[in-house]
């Protein structure tokens, strides 16, 4: 292999260190159910059955008559599948790699009482469409079918979106791209694209961390169908968030149903393949909406002082590419900390929400 200098591996080595990268960051279908209403009043349970299992979970749980539903939305020829619940202002939730809108039921379930909330299977992944056409998982189409669901959904008002990982990856890009279609933007556990691919290209610590996703960049789909390395990415990534009960037994198995497939597998390495250039050959035409932007949006970027997906220094880049940016460090908390943290993470969703309501007065 190239690049990173990776050995030749075997492909039982191959899903070893992918694995392990990914737990060192951790430590004929049925009618889908009826939108969720445009108001919170006079609510009942959908009737019909979801085709998202994780949907009917979320619904068995439901205690305030704030019920979830699901809904699909075609753009280019690709179709996003995403649940919501609740009414008002629009916040759109995108996950990252491992993992489905499922990540974010903590942060939904504390939100949706004021709020609209959207969770998003990001493309490649739950039950949105995984294509094997790289063009649609570059950064700048991904965008672009986000802003057409936000647009589908608000009727081109402003709404506030919120990723986790590569989710929040692209939420930082879509607010440099395009930032009149934001009230706000937040971030967990990753610096925006740009920062990244600079880090990327310019520190020898990160490359070192980031070694993975070489082999992520150069294992063939063929390879993903004949050795499906989903079981062993689910278990190390979520293993230990259920030993610490950090969710439920459940839930494990909900997130395990959504990455064994080799399709899901398959559809979040595409998202490294589209976007993750050698270091040594990333030119500043790799940026994207162009290298050096500033964004002025209300920002929240929240991390994981456990977290060694990425170098510490990039948290004073961040601090100096954003005019509006707030840093909530959560101690003791690694990868998942929407997961492992929710009140935490929730209260600094709150507070980023206060500051965009005091900025409107």
């Amino acid at each position: 292999m190239t690049g990173w200098g990776i050995i030749e591996l075997s492909w039982k080595q191959i899903w070893g260190v992918v694995g392990a990268a990914l737990s060192l960051a951790a430590c004929s279908a049925e009618s889908p159910v009826e939108r969720a209403p445009d108001s919170v009043s006079d609510v009942s349970r959908p009737a019909a059955v979801a085709d998202d299992p994780t949907v009917t979970y979320a619904n068995d749980r439901v205690t305030d008559g704030l019920y979830y539903s699901e809904d699909y939305f075609e753009h280019n020829g690709q179709t996003l599948h995403y649940v919501e619940a609740g009414a008002g202002d629009l916040i759109i939730f995108y996950h990252g790699f491992p993992s489905y809108w499922l990540s974010f039921y903590q942060q939904m379930e504390a939100l949706k009482p004021d709020y609209r909330v959207v969770a998003v299977d990001g493309l490649g992944a739950g039950l949105s469409t995984k294509p094997d056409d790289l063009a649609f998982y570059q950064i700048d189409a991904l965008a672009a079918h986000l802003d057409a669901l936000a647009n589908e959904l608000t009727g081109g008002e402003p709404f506030v979106l919120v990723g986790h990982d590569w989710g929040a990856a692209l939420a930082f890009a879509f607010a440099e791209a395009y930032p009149q279609r934001l009230r706000a933007v937040a971030g967990f556990n990753a610096p925006s694209y740009n920062i990244f691919l600079d880090l990327l290209r310019s520190s020898e610590a990160q490359q070192n961390i980031s070694r993975y996703m070489a082999i992520m960049l150069e294992t063939p789909p063929s390879s993903v169908r004949e050795n499906p390395p989903g079981e062993r990415i689910w278990q190390q990534s979520y293993g230990g968030l259920l030993g610490r009960a950090e969710i439920s037994q459940a839930e494990y198995d909900l997130f395990g149903q959504a990455l064994r497939p080799a399709a899901a597998t398959n559809g979040g390495y595409n998202w490294y393949r589209a976007n993750i250039p050698v270091p040594a050959e990333i030119l500043d035409d790799d940026f994207w909406p162009a290298p050096g932007r500033v964004i002025e949006v209300p920002s929240l970027l929240v991390w994981g002082d456990q977290d060694r997906t990425f170098v510490p220094e990039f948290l004073d880049i961040m601090a100096a590419a954003f005019s509006d940016l707030e840093i909530v460090n959560i101690e003791g908390a690694n990868h998942w900390t929407t997961i492992s943290h929710p009140e935490l993470s929730n209260a600094a969703l709150r507070q980023l929400l206060g500051r965009v309501s005091d900025q409107a007065e």
